[in-house]
């Protein structure tokens, strides 16, 4: 792809976004906010929780059994 068709592509992008009422804008807004929403505990507390979690069942699932 060439640069030319890149910034054409480009352009034709913010054209349509600037032809949208605000409505629009904002019911897009909406839809990306519910398509992606975070766990609880990555929200408020960050990776730590997920790291914690990802750990202890790498460990779970490494011990052999006694058997």
């Amino acid at each position: 792809m060439k640069s030319n068709d890149y910034i054409r592509f480009l352009t034709e992008e913010m054209v349509k976004y600037m032809h949208l009422s605000s409505e629009e804008k904002a019911e897009r807004k909406q839809k990306k906010q519910k398509a992606s929403n975070p766990l609880y505990s990555n929200k408020w507390l960050g990776v730590i929780p997920f790291s914690v979690q990802s750990w202890y069942r790498k460990r779970k699932n490494s011990r052999k059994p006694s058997s």
